[in-house]
C-alpha cells in the first residue's frame, strides 16, 4: 500500500488568534512518512502532536501548507470531500473510545462501515475481527458493560474495520493501565502490518514511541527530533 498511503506535509503551519496576536502552534516546514511503515510523534503537553494529527487527518484546516497523502492532497479538499475522504481512508483512536453508549459492540462497529456503504458481509467481517481481538463473546455488550481495556480494544476494531490506508491514534493509551496500554498499541502494531497502513501515534511514553521504529518529537510546534529506533 506504499503508494496510496505515504504521508507529505510541506510547510505546515497552524495559528491561532489571541487578543496580542497569532499564537503559532505549529511550525511543520517539513515530514514526510513512508507508506505502510509506524512512527509515532512525541513531546510534552501543548507541543502540538495532536494538533498535528488533527491536520493529518483533515480535522482541522492549517494556516497555510498542505497534506498529501497518497496523491489526495488532503488539506485542498473541500470539507465534504474531506469527510469522505477521512470516512473511507482513515481509521481514528483516541484516548476516549467514544463508543455509543447505546449501541452493542457489534453495533458500534457496523455503524462504522454503514457511514461508508460498506456492509456487505458485515456481519461476518465483524465477527471475525473481534475474535482476532479476542473478543468474540463481547459482541452483543454494551460499552458500560465493558473494562476500560475492552473498551479501547472495540474502539481499535470500529477504526480498521474498513481497513484504512491510514491509522491515526491521538494517546489511545492515555487512560489505560500499562498491560491494558501495552495491548492496544500490539493491536495497533498488528493492524498496521496487516493491512499494510500506515500508522501515526501520538504519545507521551517513549517506551511505547520505541516500539514503532521511528519516533519525532515535537517541541513548541516544531519538530527538533527526528530518529529511527532499532
Amino acid at each position: 500500500m506504499s503508494g496510496v498511503n505515504t504521508i507529505r506535509v510541506d510547510d505546515l503551519v497552524v495559528e491561532h488568534p489571541t487578543v496580542s496576536g497569532p499564537l503559532r502552534v505549529l511550525n511543520c516546514p517539513e515530514l514526510s512518512i513512508a507508506g505502510g511503515t509506524a512512527t509515532a510523534i512525541t513531546g510534552r503537553s501543548g507541543s502540538g502532536k495532536s494538533t498535528l494529527l488533527g491536520v493529518l487527518a483533515g480535522l482541522g484546516m492549517p494556516t497555510k501548507g498542505c497534506v498529501t497523502i497518497g496523491s489526495t492532497r488532503v488539506t485542498d479538499l473541500p470539507e465534504p470531500e474531506r469527510v469522505a475522504f477521512r470516512r473511507d481512508a482513515i481509521g481514528l483512536v483516541y484516548q476516549t473510545d467514544n463508543l455509543l453508549p447505546f449501541l452493542t459492540v457489534a453495533e458500534n462497529i457496523h455503524f462504522q462501515l454503514a457511514l461508508g456503504g460498506d456492509t456487505e458481509d458485515a456481519e461476518q467481517r465483524i465477527a471475525d475481527l473481534l475474535d482476532h481481538l479476542g473478543l468474540g463473546n463481547m459482541a452483543r455488550r454494551l460499552p458500560d458493560q465493558l473494562s476500560g481495556g475492552q473498551r479501547q480494544r472495540v474502539a481499535v476494531a470500529r477504526a480498521i474495520i474498513h481497513r484504512p490506508s491510514v491509522i491515526l491514534a491521538d494517546e489511545p493509551t492515555g487512560a489505560l493501565d500499562e498491560a491494558n496500554a501495552a495491548a492496544v498499541v500490539q493491536l495497533l502494531l498488528d493492524a498496521h502490518q496487516r493491512l499494510g497502513s500506515t500508522l501515526v501515534l501520538v504519545t507521551h511514553d517513549l517506551s511505547i514511541a520505541r516500539s514503532l521504529g521511528r519516533t519525532v518529537e515535537l517541541h513548541e510546534g516544531s519538530i527538533v527530533m527526528d530518529r529511527e529506533d532499532s
